[in-house]
């Protein structure tokens, strides 16, 4: 399949300066580059989507430079924002460079090992494109080339001059200056020919087009993908507070996938596409079995064993698929529970808010009440009285019940459930 098709197909393709491009990177052998600036110490979903995007083109034999932003990192990119950027000290962006790109690394080698194919990437700090450049040597060398008019009428910059309840600075104005400046440099000392980015870049990066061609004289190209947005209408992104983090310090691999397990189904097919590197014919596949039972979430469940296997590696996701299967409704739970490590059963606890146990044996009213099921002793008591209480899957009728050493399970730990849903690990 064609690039473009194949970029169309799957909901990558928004806008594009030329169509000349896709014959170029088709054919592969060619260099581009997506930038992100390390306001964060992790990438995210938003990111994410350029990301999968970058590796179609990787598939076909293009390199792919990764622009990890040190330099726009100390301003931040207006674009999308109602207000300024907190500014972030240098300690911070360095310490955000090196967890991002340690990050880039470690999926697309996820990637690689999910696929079998090869992709070539390399990371830049655009730092060093300014580390000998004034401020008088960035006007001549940028500013010269790019009017005021034109970047006045970038939608980034108009609607926050318009408005009369927000304003821009200069240091933000400038931004789309430093991002156009990016590009000549990686196209001049890198061979690089086309930028990508989410359709929110569409100004910086046709700025960027325009300044090589009035520099160098050569065509080079840009191209955008869609805003892939969450249920309330707003972009993925940490300024949102919406972020799905694409580390573990941040988001559980449980987390995310519990988040795309509750992919609505029309958007199942879709996701499949942006976050998966599965073929069309699969991905059709997969849509046919979800919707002959959209009840049993098969769709939701490749989205997310494979999306959590990408971001996070494959004992990750087996991790993250045996917590879902505890905690929702499987039947084999002590099976499960059994079969899972002492980094498993940490995971667990993490995520179900369970204890560790100081002594045994503990009475089950104790521990009921330690483990926040219940707020006392005298309701825990009532909970066992309803039949509420499940230890190791079998209730629990007597209060004076104790857990020994013999109810963990491997020696590691104990399932505590209330009700139907809700469960503590206990653990020594």
């Amino acid at each position: 399949m064609h690039l473009r098709e194949e970029l169309e197909k799957r909901g990558f393709l928004y806008q594009h300066t030329s169509e000349a491009l896709f014959d170029i990177y088709d054919k592969g052998g060619e260099t581009f580059y997506f930038g992100c600036d390390p306001t964060a110490d992790s990438l995210h979903l938003g990111n994410f989507v350029v990301f999968m995007n970058a590796v179609n083109f990787m598939r076909r034999g293009n390199k792919l430079i990764m622009v990890v932003g040190g330099e726009t990192g100390m301003i931040g990119d207006p674009g999308g924002k109602d207000a300024e950027r907190t500014l972030l000290s240098q300690e911070t962006l360095d310490h955000n460079i090196e967890k991002i790109t340690e990050q880039v690394g470690f999926i697309l080698n996820n990637l690689q090992t999910i696929s079998g194919e090869e992709f070539s990437f390399e990371v830049v700090n655009n730092q060093e494109f300014y580390k000998n450049m004034s401020f008088s040597g960035f006007l001549r060398e940028v500013g010269k080339y790019i009017t005021v008019n034109q970047m006045m009428n970038k939608e980034t910059v108009k609607k926050r001059i318009e408005d009369p309840n927000q304003s821009i600075s200069f240091t933000e104005f400038s931004y789309m200056l430093l991002q156009a400046y990016d590009y000549h440099c990686l196209h001049t000392q890198k061979g690089v020919n086309l930028q990508i980015a989410s359709s929110d870049q569409w100004g910086n990066i046709v700025t960027g087009v325009e300044l090589i061609g009035k520099k160098t004289g050569d065509e080079v190209y840009g191209m955008t993908g869609p805003l892939i947005l969450d249920a309330t209408g707003k972009k993925f992104g940490k300024s949102e507070g919406n972020a799905i983090w694409l580390s573990t310090e941040k988001n559980s691999p449980y987390f995310v996938y519990q988040y795309f397990m509750n992919t609505a189904d029309e958007d199942v097919e879709r996701y499949l596409k942006l976050f998966t590197l599965l073929s069309l014919d699969e991905i059709a596949d997969i849509v046919k079995t979800h919707e002959q039972d959209a009840s049993a979430r098969s769709g939701q469940r490749a989205l997310a064993q494979y999306v959590v296997q990408t971001i996070f590696g494959k004992q990750a996701a087996e991790t993250a698929e045996k917590i879902t299967e505890i905690l929702f409704g499987s039947e084999e739970r002590i099976a499960l529970l059994t079969s899972m490590n002492e980094n498993e059963i940490a995971a667990l606890k993490a995520e179900t808010g369970g204890i560790k146990l100081e002594t045994l044996p503990i009475n089950i009213c104790d521990a009921i009440v330690a483990s926040w099921l219940e707020s006392s002793k005298g309701n825990a008591k009532k909970a066992i009285e309803s039949g509420a209480i499940y230890l190791n899957e079998e209730k629990v009728t007597s209060i004076d019940t104790n857990i020994q050493s013999d109810h963990l399970i491997n020696g590691h730990a104990a399932l505590l459930r209330k009700w139907k849903k809700n469960f503590k690990i206990l653990s020594q």
